[in-house]
C-alpha cells in the first residue's frame, strides 16, 4: 500500500475505493423513458400505503427520500411520477456494474445491488493510480450503461464510503491519507456508520457534534457515551483506521417485504406469502454466494404494531425449503396475536460465504432433492423472470386474489430504502395518483 517517489520519501496510498449508483432504480427508469427527465421520480409503489424505495435528484430536491411513505412524497410533489419497481431488469443492471468492476478488480466486496467496496490496491500496476482507477469504472458504467455512479476512496473502508456521499450525485472524491483526519473534522458525526441518533444525543450532551470534536474528548468519556464501539470511532476520527474489506461480512443480511394495501386477515395467505418470500430470499443468497445462519420473520398488524422472531438453524443453509420450515414455524406461534396483517417480511441474517462452508449433516435424501429441485429453479426463473415458477401453495385461490395487491421491496445489505424490488408488474406512470 505504500509507494516510494522520486525522492525516496514514502506516500500511503488510498487503496479502497466505494462505488455507489445514483438513485439506482430512478436513474435506470429515466435513462429508459427519457420523458422522465427533469421531473420528479420515484419507484416504489402507488398503494395508500407505498413507500419510497429511490427518489430522482429532482425529487430529492422537494425533500422526497428512500423509505418516506408515498402519501408524505405527493404531498411534497403533486406532480410526482411514481414508477412500480421492475426487480429483474433492476437485477440485470446490477450483474452489469458487478462485472465492469470485476473486469478491472479482482477485490471485490458487494454490499447492496448498487453498491461495492474495492481494494484497488492490486489493480495498480494495470490500470494505474486510484483516481485513475476510479474514473474508468465511473466512465465505463456510463458508457456501458447510460447511468451516473460516485465514487469515493480512502485508505479505509469507512471513509471511502463517507467520500463517495460527499461525491454525489456523479462525482469522485479520493481523500488522501494523510488528509483524512482534516476531511472529517468538519463533517457531522451522523455520518459514521453506526453512530444512530441515541448516540448522537448522548455526545451532544457532552459538546460533541463534528467528528473534529471527538478527538478532543477524554476516551474514558467517549466511552461512556458510545461504549465498545469507542476505540473505532477514534480510529476514524484522527485518521489511523485501516479497515479493509470483509471485516463485516457476519452482520450483512438479506431479505425482502411487504405491505398490502388490504390487510390479510386469511392466516392460509399469510403463509402462501411468507413461503414465497422465503424462496425469494434463498434465492438472493444463492445469487449472492452466501448461507446464512439465523432466519428473521417480520409481522406488522393494522394498528401498526410490529414483531420480530427470529430461528437459528443449527447449520447455514441457502435452501428455500428450509427458510419455509422456519418461517412458517414462527408464523403458526404468533398468528392467533396477528388478526389482521399489514407487512410482512423475511430476513436471513449472520451470512457465510458459501463457498468453504461445511456442507449441513443433514443432507440426506429428502434435502439433496430438495438442492436439485432447487438448482433447477434458479435456472428457470433466470431464463423466464422472477415470478414464472412458484409452488403450488403460494398459487392464491380466487378468493384470496384481491389480498395480493400490495407493494414488495426486498431489503439486501444497504440498497436503496429498503433494498430492491422483487414486485413489479406491468410499468405504468402515475402522475396524479389515481
Amino acid at each position: 500500500m505504500d509507494v516510494r517517489g522520486d525522492a525516496g520519501s514514502t506516500q500511503e496510498i488510498p487503496g479502497i475505493l466505494h462505488l455507489d449508483m445514483d438513485a439506482f432504480f430512478a436513474s435506470i427508469e429515466v435513462r429508459d423513458d427519457p420523458g422522465l427527465q427533469g421531473l420528479p421520480v420515484v419507484v416504489g409503489g402507488a398503494g395508500a400505503r407505498g413507500v419510497v424505495a429511490a427518489a430522482s435528484y429532482p425529487a430529492r430536491t422537494r425533500g422526497i427520500r428512500s423509505a418516506m411513505p408515498m402519501a408524505s412524497a405527493r404531498r411534497l410533489a403533486p406532480d410526482l411520477v411514481v414508477v412500480p419497481p421492475r426487480i429483474d431488469h433492476y437485477r440485470r443492471i446490477s450483474d452489469h456494474v458487478m462485472g465492469v468492476l470485476g473486469d478491472v478488480v479482482a477485490d471485490i466486496e458487494q454490499i447492496s445491488v448498487d453498491e461495492a467496496f474495492l481494494d484497488v490496491r492490486g489493480a495498480r500496476r494495470l490500470f494505474g493510480t486510484p483516481e485513475q482507477i476510479a474514473d474508468l469504472l465511473r466512465r465505463r458504467i456510463r458508457e456501458e450503461l447510460g447511468l451516473p455512479s460516485s465514487v469515493g476512496g480512502s485508505v479505509s473502508r469507512a471513509v471511502a464510503k463517507i467520500a463517495s456521499a460527499r461525491a454525489k450525485p456523479d462525482g469522485m472524491l479520493i481523500v488522501p491519507a494523510a488528509g483524512t483526519a482534516e476531511f472529517l473534522a468538519p463533517l457531522p458525526v451522523s455520518v459514521v456508520s453506526g453512530i444512530g441518533p441515541k448516540a448522537q444525543e448522548a455526545l451532544a450532551r457532552i459538546g460533541v457534534r463534528t467528528i473534529g470534536q471527538l478527538r478532543e474528548i477524554p476516551r474514558s468519556t467517549l466511552t461512556r457515551a458510545l461504549g465498545p464501539r469507542a476505540p473505532e470511532v477514534l480510529a476514524l476520527a484522527d485518521g489511523s483506521d485501516r479497515t479493509g474489506l470483509g471485516h463485516r461480512a457476519r452482520d450483512k443480511s438479506l431479505g425482502t417485504e411487504r405491505t398490502w394495501d388490504e390487510d390479510l386477515t386469511d392466516p392460509t395467505a399469510v403463509r402462501r406469502s411468507i413461503t414465497q418470500m422465503a424462496d425469494d430470499v434463498a434465492r438472493q443468497l444463492r445469487r449472492g454466494g452466501f448461507v446464512t445462519r439465523t432466519v428473521v420473520l417480520k409481522l406488522r398488524a393494522s394498528d401498526g404494531t410490529t414483531i420480530t422472531r427470529s430461528s437459528t438453524l443449527d447449520h447455514p443453509t441457502s435452501s428455500g425449503e428450509r427458510l419455509r420450515e422456519q418461517v412458517v414455524a414462527l408464523w403458526e406461534r404468533e398468528r392467533s396475536a396477528m388478526r389482521r396483517v399489514r407487512l410482512a417480511g423475511v430476513r436471513a441474517s449472520n451470512l457465510e460465504p458459501a463457498a468453504g462452508t461445511p456442507v449441513q449433516s443433514e443432507l440426506n435424501a429428502r434435502s439433496a432433492g430438495w438442492q436439485d429441485l432447487e438448482a433447477a429453479m434458479d435456472r428457470a426463473l433466470d431464463r423466464f423472470g422472477s415470478r414464472s415458477l412458484e409452488r403450488g401453495s403460494t398459487l392464491p385461490a380466487a378468493a384470496d386474489a384481491p389480498q395480493r395487491r400490495g407493494s414488495e421491496l426486498p431489503s439486501s445489505p444497504a440498497g436503496e430504502a429498503t433494498g430492491q424490488p422483487t414486485g413489479g408488474g406491468p410499468r405504468t406512470r402515475d402522475h396524479d395518483g389515481r
